[in-house]
């Protein structure tokens, strides 16, 4: 959570960015979108090596290594998916 707070203070003006962070809680999915949406507007960061030197795209891919490194975001998705059975 707190990888995720401190990316977000730092942002490009983007729709699509804007509308994902508009929501209260931002999952491991948003996170993969994010990444997705940096790939486009960071593209001019590569470095010889293909890696970005962007740190925004560091901080977004450091919460995602955060949800993978212990299948955090199984847990997450299985959360929601309890959520949506409940619900409906």
């Amino acid at each position: 959570r707190e990888k995720i707070n401190s990316a977000i203070q730092d942002m490009p003006a983007h729709e699509n960015i804007a509308s994902l962070l508009s929501g209260s809680y931002i999952n491991y999915f948003h996170c993969l979108k994010i990444i997705e949406i940096l790939k486009e507007t960071e593209a001019d960061t590569k470095n010889l090596f293909g890696r970005y030197g962007s740190q925004r795209m560091k901080d977004w891919q450091d919460a995602v290594k955060s949800y993978e490194k212990e299948n955090l975001y199984l847990a997450e998705a299985a959360q929601m998916l309890v959520r949506n059975i409940n619900y409906e």
